[in-house]
């Protein structure tokens, strides 16, 4: 049995080969297409088949989705793309005149359009009514791949005469010609900022490419075949690649090296999609499999028994004694500061869980999650108190009112609730935004609520009245979608962030925008109120922290040192120090006055998604959580001119690589469903002890060989259900010479790679 990674997941087995699969946006569905002309859709919570679009005479190549999900645009081989309605499985209109294969596909972010590219030329067509809005010619060949710009002012597109070309939508014209591959280019795909461009060839090479220069900023070198297929992660830091070499690459996208290559496929590698979540992707092949992989935060560490999964929020409690902390894997983490120890495993949400708060007493938590509903639990006992349903939708944000007798959320279908926390009950639903609702917030004296949307397509702020309801100011001016928003801690005065690069300061008593502060070069995702009230602090994607003065609009200090964009960033208690922690794997501590760095914590090798100043007056200590899951505590100690930051605590899970060979899990218990059919796959024998709870209960037999070999043990997140298109294959097992370890009642032979977590520990930089 050969080796089984941490992240690999039992794969589809088609009867056909697959030449293209994409995920929904709501990561739902998965469509894959095949050489016969079908596209199959499967239920990603499942994995049984859902429905067959039926239509195309020849293999699908490209598929895409709409925004909302509700549509599919399917590129073939037949010369024609049809658009389907994903509900019913009926086709709505077949669109022609490329002339040649339609090799491309994509549809326009806000979903009124879909370019498809195929001959020389890519053809723009309206999606409500099939008629064709723009040809653009420039290409000496044929194009093989197109994408839209994350803005959708600009469609990118490949082709066999080795050169990638960027058009204005607005004129048709191509705006750019960048060049440097030495084969024909077969796919494209813009990061998620739209700054950077990832193109796959014939040479072998993956490039990434500056969009504003139109330079090529790395090449990826290291696949051995064509490659058929690349993708950004949601987040921009990750792109990955599928080649005719039968191997899937992870690669680090600012650094330009692989991280890992993934192994499995028997056949080319045609197709490869992020799961708009981030942690998950889907690989179609010619060996007539999809093949699934969680790969996790940084690509080189792989999950699939455990809960070792992204940290998404923290926050402490209003008396500083415990924190919280929120996970992708559904799960929330109660934490005792002083001790690091993990008090409570808050388990009862099914997707993401993105947002929490404390009540103002500190005896309650909310949360909020991708599984449309929020949850209230009680500190002390772990115990799920109130479900609050009602959100149709991913609940992305939640507040606490000031008082703690309400909650308010926000949800992806652009309305905003208003929760009674005694009883329930939902007391308002605000409707106005006209996309998702990212960010809210309540005042500091709980009589209104501050609502933002990080889609493009909304751009607006929006302050409402608590007690009626009623919208009292539409805040307009950002030109693109709004980060964040925070309340000065006076209430007077509310700052947002903009992936338009800009930070805005409004007066919320008049609705007037006092202040546009200017000066970073690239998206602006967070901005802050020091305690204060005099200064805002901003951290933006182009790896800057920069202070500016409240009442006068100018910056006072450009904080420089990280090297990657900024991922999060809060003042001290006092106000006299700044936190930053940045993609580059680094956190640094700031002084406020001077705007030097004081310390820097390194090798970290994973990314700070999240921290937490402590809420108790003179501690002087943060908490940290990362993406690869672990969780972080530094105390800030000065002495003379001096600083120096001291881990207090450190919290990881197990990561790398389980090679199992020869392997019985005959009556093993507390294996999911999931990892059953994973190891089924590759050639365990013997049938799992089953019980009726069993997704709820220990990877027992897991946490017997991590305790032989001295390892924490680790609970398992709930697995998946099979289905009957879960394939089974059985490798030959090599019979090793070595005496089996027993686990109850079982035996998994020839185990390695269960080692102390990986990487150097953490370094610390102090600066006079």
């Amino acid at each position: 049995m050969s080796g089984v990674q941490f992240g690999e997941l039992p794969f589809l087995k088609e009867d056909l080969q697959v030449w293209s699969c994409a995920y929904s946006p709501d990561d739902k569905s998965l469509a894959v297409g095949l050489s016969n002309g079908e596209i199959r859709l499967y239920s990603t919570s499942t994995w049984e088949k859902v429905r067959v679009l039926g239509g195309h005479r020849r293999r699908v190549v490209s598929i895409a989705y709409s925004p909302k999900g509700d549509r599919i645009i399917s590129g073939s081989c037949d010369d024609t793309s049809r658009l389907w309605d994903v509900d019913s499985g009926t086709s709505i209109f077949t669109v022609s005149g490329n002339d040649k294969h339609v090799n491309g596909v994509a549809f326009s972010p806000c979903g009124s359009s879909f370019a498809c590219g195929g001959g020389y030329t890519v053809k723009v067509w309206d999606a409500a009514t099939g008629e064709c809005q723009l040809i653009l010619i420039g290409h000496r060949g044929s194009v093989l791949s197109v994408a839209y710009s994350p803005n959708g002012h600009v469609i990118a597109s490949g082709s066999h005469d080795k050169s990638l070309r960027l058009w204005d939508m607005q004129t048709g014209l191509c705006i750019r010609t960048m060049s440097g591959h030495t084969g024909a280019i077969l796919a494209v795909a813009y990061s998620p900022g739209g700054e950077r461009i990832a193109s796959g060839s014939w040479d072998h090479i993956v490039r990434i490419w500056d969009v504003e220069t139109g330079a090529c900023v790395h090449v990826l070198a290291g696949h051995a075949g064509w490659v058929n297929g690349v993708v950004f992660s949601p987040q921009g830091d990750t792109i990955v690649s599928a080649s005719d070499d039968r191997t899937v690459r992870i690669w680090d996208a600012e650094a330009g090296t692989c991280r890992q290559a993934l192994t499995g496929h028997t056949d080319y590698v045609t197709s490869v999609v992020f799961l708009p979540k981030g942690n998950r992707i889907a690989c179609g092949s010619a060996d007539s499999t999809v093949r699934l992989w969680d790969i996790g935060s940084t690509g080189t560490r792989q999950i699939a028994i455990g809960d070792r999964t992204e940290v998404l929020a923290i926050k402490y409690s209003p008396h500083g004694h415990q924190s919280a902390s929120s996970s992708a894997n559904g799960s929330i983490r109660l934490w005792d500061v002083e001790k690091g120890d993990c008090r409570h495993i808050l388990t009862g949400h099914t997707e993401w869980v993105r947002s929490i708060a404390y009540s103002p007493q500190g005896d309650l938590l909310v949360s909020c999650s991708d599984d449309s509903t929020l949850r209230l639990w009680d500190v002390e006992t772990g115990v799920c108190r109130q479900s609050f349903i009602g959100h149709s939708g991913y609940v992305y944000d939640v507040a606490y009112s000031p008082q703690g007798d309400r909650v308010a959320s926000s949800d992806r279908n652009g309305s905003v609730r208003i929760w009674d926390v005694g009883t329930g009950e939902c007391l308002f639903i605000l409707i106005g935004h006209t996309d998702w609702v990212s960010s809210i917030v309540y005042s500091p004296k709980g009589n209104q609520i501050a609502s933002a949307s990080d889609n493009g397509f909304d751009n607006m702020i929006r302050l409402w009245d608590v007690d009626s309801g009623d919208c009292l100011y539409h805040l307009s001016g950002h030109d693109s979608g709004v980060a964040s928003i925070t309340y000065s801690h006076q209430g007077g005065l509310l700052v947002s962030s903009s992936y338009d690069t800009t930070v805005k300061l409004w007066d919320v008593e008049t609705g007037d925008c006092l202040h546009i502060l200017i000066g970073h070069d690239s998206y602006v995702r967070f901005a802050v109120f020091s305690p204060q009230g005099g200064q805002v602090a901003s951290g933006g994607a182009d790896g800057f922290v920069k202070t500016w003065d409240v009442g006068t609009g100018e910056r006072l200090h450009i904080l420089d040192g990280h090297t990657d964009r900024v991922t999060s960033i809060i003042y001290s208690l006092q106000g006299d120090r700044i936190v930053s922690g940045s993609q580059d794997k680094t956190i640094r501590l700031w002084d406020v006055a001077s705007g030097q760095c004081r310390a820097v914590i390194q090798n970290l090798d994973t990314i700070v998604t999240s921290i937490a100043w402590s809420t108790v007056p003179g501690a002087n200590c943060f908490v940290a959580g990362c993406r690869d899951g672990s969780m972080y505590m530094w105390q800030v100690v000065e002495v003379g001119c001096e600083c120096h930051v001291r881990m207090q605590w450190n919290w990881r899970g197990i990561s790398g690589e389980l090679k199992v060979e020869d392997t019985l899990i005959q009556d093993v218990r507390g294996l999911s469903r999931l990892n059953t059919q994973l190891l089924v796959q590759r050639g365990a024998v013997g049938e799992p002890f089953v019980r009726l709870c069993e997704t709820s209960k220990k990877v027992t037999s897991m946490v017997s060989v991590l305790s032989a070999l001295k390892q924490p043990a680790i609970e398992e997140a709930p697995g998946s259900s099979s289905s009957d298109n879960l394939a089974t294959e059985q490798p030959e097992s090599e019979q090793l010479e070595q005496e089996p370890l027993q686990v109850e009642s079982s035996a998994i032979r020839a185990v390695s790679g269960i080692s102390e977590p990986t990487g150097r520990d953490p370094v610390l930089t102090s600066q006079k």
